[in-house]
């Protein structure tokens, strides 16, 4: 019995831990505050939680920043970890009669096989997504022609959304990211069977890679690169879909020569978490990845964008603003944040 605490442990048997990790895993985390942003075929992503996925066909869920590589389990660990119990106390709780959520049929979940990939049809010109990257998102012409060229980037026939597509070793398409070519629009997922364990890469020359969260992040680190006279071609350049370093596994695996790495993740300083709180997501990952490679022999650094990403600090400079610019909006944003924290400590107080 944990100190404190005025419960009784017993033992349950397979059957009751089975009926508690058949409680719907969607109906638990919205009873505990969670709010879907956006859903995949597979997993849903929960808003304002950084990285918790959720998974209604397995019902299992899975946290990326969490330490040790992530967290992952059913419905018994989601609730120890939301409310810190031990594993007899989040079963009882899960089984007791006034708790709400509805528990489902339990049925064995069978994964099913992995189908391939298959990339959308392409449009028969790719002029709106070509504008979009140079024009709105500021792109170097030079560079956006170059991945399109190698067939990494096209536009999709049906809806004219701009695809980004990641290849194994063999010229495979294994990874397969879409969003609308225009600013106007939200729309943003990935393929069916796309494999985020792939990258979408630049193959450099150098024994550096730098690492992005997304390919729109990575192309305009590479105009940065450009536009301040460097040689954006020298070094390898990959982006992982998200903050899961599994792509970074997978191309360093490809690459043995690569000795240095730079994580140029977003620089998350406004997020909240579902609790409110000022949390990081983006140099909180970069943090805790230059820990897990410098373990692994390799030289680490961070490269933070003066604003939310480097696209944002890209399209910024396009207009004429300066770094000194910048750090005054990050500052002043920052600043504006505080006080509202102080505002609402000073309510409760009172």
């Amino acid at each position: 019995m944990r100190q404190g605490s005025t419960s009784v442990y017993r033992r349950f048997t397979a059957e009751e831990i089975n009926r508690a990790n058949s409680v719907d895993i969607v109906a638990l985390a919205e009873k505990y505050g969670y709010e879907a942003e956006k859903s995949g075929r597979k997993a849903i992503h929960m808003k304002h939680s950084g990285g918790l996925y959720l998974f209604p066909e397995s019902n299992r869920f899975f946290q990326w920043t969490a330490a040790d590589n992530g967290i992952k389990g059913g419905a018994v660990d989601f609730v120890m970890r939301e409310e810190n119990l031990s594993f007899p106390e989040a079963v009882a709780k899960l089984l007791s009669e006034d708790y709400t959520p509805s528990v489902r049929e339990i049925k064995p979940y069978v994964p099913k096989p992995k189908e391939p990939l298959v990339l959308p049809d392409k449009a028969a010109n790719f002029k709106r997504a070509f504008a979009y990257l140079v024009s709105t998102r500021g792109i170097e012409a030079e560079i956006v022609s170059h991945f399109m060229n190698d067939k990494k980037i096209f536009q999709e026939a049906k809806y004219g959304n701009t695809v980004f597509v990641g290849y194994d070793r063999d010229g495979t398409p294994k990874y397969c990211a879409m969003r609308a070519s225009s600013p106007q629009k939200s729309f943003k997922m990935d393929a069916e069977n796309s494999d985020k364990s792939f990258p979408f890469f630049y193959e450099g020359k150098s024994d550096l890679v730098i690492v992005s969260e997304a390919p729109i992040d990575m192309l305009s680190h590479a105009t940065l690169t450009k536009l301040h006279r460097g040689d954006w071609r020298q070094d390898h350049r990959i982006s992982l879909g998200c903050l899961w370093d599994g792509a970074l596994e997978r191309y360093l695996s490809w690459h043995p020569e690569i000795k240095r790495i730079v994580f140029a993740y977003d620089n998350d300083y406004l997020a909240r978490n579902k609790d409110g709180i000022l949390i990081n997501w983006g140099q909180n990952a970069a943090h805790k990845h230059v820990q897990k490679y410098t373990e692994k022999g390799y030289i680490c650094a961070i490269h933070t964008p003066h604003l939310k990403d480097f696209n944002l600090e890209l399209t910024e400079l396009r207009q004429g603003r300066s770094i000194r610019d910048m750090d005054e909006q990050r500052i002043t944003e920052l600043e504006a944040e505080f006080a509202k924290d102080a505002e609402s400590e000073e309510d409760l107080e009172l």
